[in-house]
């Protein structure tokens, strides 16, 4: 037995932790004790029927939790494409709103806004013909009628990016509302990095109400001056600040003071564009926007600011108010 079994033993150690080399050499060693007399019978795992079906039993168990897998997938991206198309729905209609009174801005980003609309539908109905003709299953989103809140809402609207000058960067604004220990109701604008997984924030900065009603004013401002400038074919380099807040700390750009102004540019080429600039002292923190993205920054900081307001004076009612709303 000892001449049978060192070279098996070898055979054995020389798989490491290989299972399925392990398997193999016990399966040896059992039929060589076997033809050497040795009172000892192969498992029933090792019987060549039984093996083919462990293995089918495993390889659909398998493909079934992968499939499972990728249904949940699609079906967790679908849900929130629709949760994007939702608000949205919401958002085009505030804007043909703000149009109707005359908002250029807002009749400009309704068309911007359509486009992207359809180019959600068209991604829903990808990832639905996905799942049928890859999975053989129907999904549909199933978080319709989910309620969500304003911070929820400022998170799902689709991308507005921006871009630093000089520099390949690419960025997503997001507005997030917030209450201040004061109870006072203010918003922060975060400059977001999507390639980044960690530190997604790349810089961010406060604004009360009034301020982001300036930045509002002065995005409509630069649409409108940038019409001007198409229909006057202005073709050279220009800059002109259409805001700037505190207004007592935007002359000086010395240490100490910290501004944020809107400015809107001309290009040799007549492209037009604008900027929102971080004036931190001396340093200076631009992020440049193409016209489109001014008018979807203009309808994202219009929609935010509508529904974290709803959801603070739903907050913040006093049981007064709420005697007079029931009599």
């Amino acid at each position: 037995m000892k001449q049978i079994g060192l070279p098996l033993l070898r055979m054995r150690q020389s798989c490491k932790s290989n299972f399925d080399c392990i398997q193999a050499r016990q399966i040896d060693a059992i039929r060589a004790y076997q033809a050497a007399g040795a009172p000892v019978s192969l498992p029933d795992w090792t019987r060549p029927k039984q093996a083919v079906r462990s293995q089918t039993i495993i390889k659909t168990n398998v493909v079934e939790t992968t499939i499972n897998i990728d249904v949940k997938g699609i079906q967790a991206e679908l849900n929130s494409t629709a949760l994007q198309k939702f608000v949205l729905q919401e958002l085009l209609e505030m804007q043909k709103l703000k149009s109707a009174s005359g908002d250029q801005l807002s009749a400009f980003a309704i068309g911007v806004l359509r486009e992207l609309s359809g180019d959600i539908d068209t991604q829903m109905g990808k990832l639905k013909k996905t799942a049928q003709s890859k999975y053989g299953t129907s999904i549909f989103p199933n978080n319709a009628d989910k309620e969500i809140s304003a911070r929820d809402k400022s998170r799902n609207f689709p991308p507005v990016p921006y871009y630093v000058a000089g520099q390949q960067v690419v960025g997503e604004f997001w507005l997030e509302p917030l209450v201040k220990d004061t109870g006072e109701l203010a918003y922060r604008l975060n400059f977001i990095d999507p390639e980044e997984e960690a530190e997604r924030i790349t810089s961010q900065f406060e604004l009360n109400l009034k301020e982001l009603a300036d930045v509002r004013t002065a995005l409509s401002t630069t649409y409108e001056w940038s019409e001007t400038a198409k229909k006057n074919k202005i073709r050279r380099r220009f800059k002109k600040t259409a805001v700037c807040f505190p207004e007592a700390q935007c002359v000086d750009k010395v240490t100490g003071n910290t501004s944020t102004q809107v400015d809107f540019l001309i290009y040799e080429d007549g492209a037009t564009g604008a900027r929102i600039v971080r004036n931190k002292g001396a340093y200076v923190q631009p992020y440049n926007l193409s016209i489109d993205s001014v008018a979807l920054l203009g309808a994202y900081l219009d929609f935010v600011a509508a529904a974290a307001e709803a959801e603070f004076n739903a907050g913040s009612v006093t049981e007064e108010a709420l005697n007079d709303l029931f009599k």
